[in-house]
């Protein structure tokens, strides 16, 4: 395996803008990392869950079922789309609305449906750590590691969306960022697509 490869493919895609991090930041700026926690382990539980899904099927999945990577893809776009609806229409006035998203339930779910860490996950048990002839269970410190890689990124978003969430006074400036985090989600949701 190419370490540096590998380490390059780990962090820019976790720590790059998607599903994941963009949502946190959002959250973040809305009520804070203690409140968005519970969404943050969502993500890594259903991350940790979609890693062990990947190593199992990595080496049958795309040659027996191909057909399921589209069906991930619009699941996955509508979801996405449907944050960046309600990171748009987030009023800031009071954080009851977003907290209701902020779940542990949501967070996991978004795993589910997230391409992003679907092909992760896939990328990472076919081309870097693909090993035929070990067992599955074998995998496990790295999933481990991914997972706690993971969490390290959406805490670094969340705390990135605490921080602004003091100069949010200015109504013009919390209108530009509701519309800077949902176009980012949208650009997100057409990249899956492969629309963009």
């Amino acid at each position: 395996m190419n370490l540096v490869a590998f380490l390059s493919f780990i962090f820019i895609t976790t720590y790059t803008p998607g599903p994941n991090n963009i949502t946190c930041a959002s959250f973040g700026m809305h009520l804070g990392y203690k409140q968005t926690f519970k969404f943050l382990m969502g993500i890594v539980s259903g991350f940790f869950t979609v890693l062990w899904i990947c190593v199992l099927l990595s080496s049958v999945i795309l040659e027996v079922a191909p057909f399921i990577n589209t069906y991930l893809k619009y699941i996955g776009a509508a979801y996405i789309l449907w944050l960046a609806y309600h990171t748009l229409k987030a009023s800031y006035t009071s954080s009851s609305e977003i907290k209701v998203l902020a779940t542990f339930s949501r967070g996991f779910l978004l795993q589910m449906v997230n391409p992003k860490g679907i092909f992760y996950g896939m990328t990472v048990f076919t081309t870097f750590l693909y090993e035929p002839d070990k067992a599955v269970i074998s995998h496990a410190p790295w999933i481990f590691v991914l997972a706690a890689v993971c969490f390290s990124s959406v805490s670094v978003w969340t705390l990135f969306g605490n921080f602004i969430q003091k100069y949010m006074q200015n109504e013009t400036l919390k209108k530009a960022i509701n519309i800077v985090l949902s176009l980012a989600l949208v650009y997100t949701a057409l990249q899956i697509l492969e629309l963009f």
